[in-house]
């Protein structure tokens, strides 16, 4: 009995199909994305993902990994030849397809042909996305219609991470000097309003004005407390550091007459007198809040 289960277990390992780790990966700089890969075990033979983002349009996708440049939605073939690779983007009108370039998303499908030991590096970039919005978040999932992540060896299933969606969703980069004390106020969005250092609390603009009523009654709520005083605490429907404009703490009071200043510099003035901090928010290198 014992050879017996000793036997079925060597069957076991022998017939179970291979796995293959599959991570794909993510960077967004200002307004352009883009999507990478590593893989261990054998090559990747072939993707097709689905990608979408989470404000604006894919405004281009270029797809120019050397490896993967058969695109099996629009090659075309004649003679049994390839005559043209097509787009790695694929056509709307296929079921299960999304809208594509200029909409919030698009489903790309794109394969290696090799012959000999010149296969796919293990690593490497799929593509590059430009994107409308410097701010979007982009999700990665899988074209399950179309195979999703496909392996060379068709017996080795891809134990993949998808979906993913990149980058994570702070609007302030990881190295900017202020990162630290927005962290400690549990990192706020307001901080990356347009125009925050300017005195706008709310992201709101009223009639024309970014700095109104409702900032004022953030900063009147906030003005001349201790940091202990205001932390993770509403001014009246935000956090209190959304007022702290100059992101300078003056004798442990984050809203001080710095702020004030600003403030007063900037209230009930239209949008075209009020410049914004910075050009957007950024996912690499130190934001620059004092720029205009």
């Amino acid at each position: 009995m014992k050879k017996m289960i000793v036997i079925l277990a060597l069957v076991m390992v022998v017939c179970a199909p291979a796995m293959a780790a599959v991570t794909i990966s993510g960077t967004r700089v200002g307004s352009t994305a883009t999507i990478s890969y590593s893989a261990s075990g054998n090559s990747i033979r072939a993707f097709a993902l689905d990608i979408s983002v989470s404000t604006g349009t894919i405004s281009g996708v270029t797809c120019s990994n050397g490896s993967y440049w058969v695109y099996p939605g629009s090659i075309q073939i004649s003679g049994g030849s390839v005559a043209g690779s097509g787009t790695c983007v694929c056509a709307s009108t296929y079921p299960g397809t999304n809208p594509g370039v200029g909409t919030s998303a698009v489903t790309v499908e794109m394969g290696s042909l090799y012959t000999g030991s010149n296969s796919p590096a293990s690593s490497g970039t799929v593509l590059t996305l430009a994107l409308s919005n410097t701010a979007a978040t982009v999700t990665v999932a899988r074209n399950t219609g179309r195979g999703g992540v496909v392996m060379e060896n068709p017996d080795e299933s891809a134990a993949d991470n998808l979906p993913i969606t990149f980058p994570i969703s702070e609007c302030l980069s990881n190295t900017a000097t202020e990162y630290n004390k927005w962290s400690s106020h549990s990192k706020p969005n307001c901080w990356c309003f347009r125009r925050n250092c300017r005195g706008d609390a709310d992201g709101v603009t009223t009639f024309g004005k970014p700095v109104a009523v409702s900032d004022l009654n953030i900063f009147k709520s906030a003005y001349n407390k201790l940091d202990t005083q205001i932390r993770n605490v509403n001014c009246p429907t935000l956090p209190c550091i959304c007022a702290d404009f100059d992101r300078a703490t003056t004798f442990s009071k984050p809203v001080a007459v710095g702020d004030l200043n600003r403030f007063k510099s900037y209230y009930n003035k239209a949008t075209t007198s009020v410049p914004q901090c910075d050009q957007a928010p950024v996912v690499s290198g130190p934001y620059n809040f004092w720029t205009n």
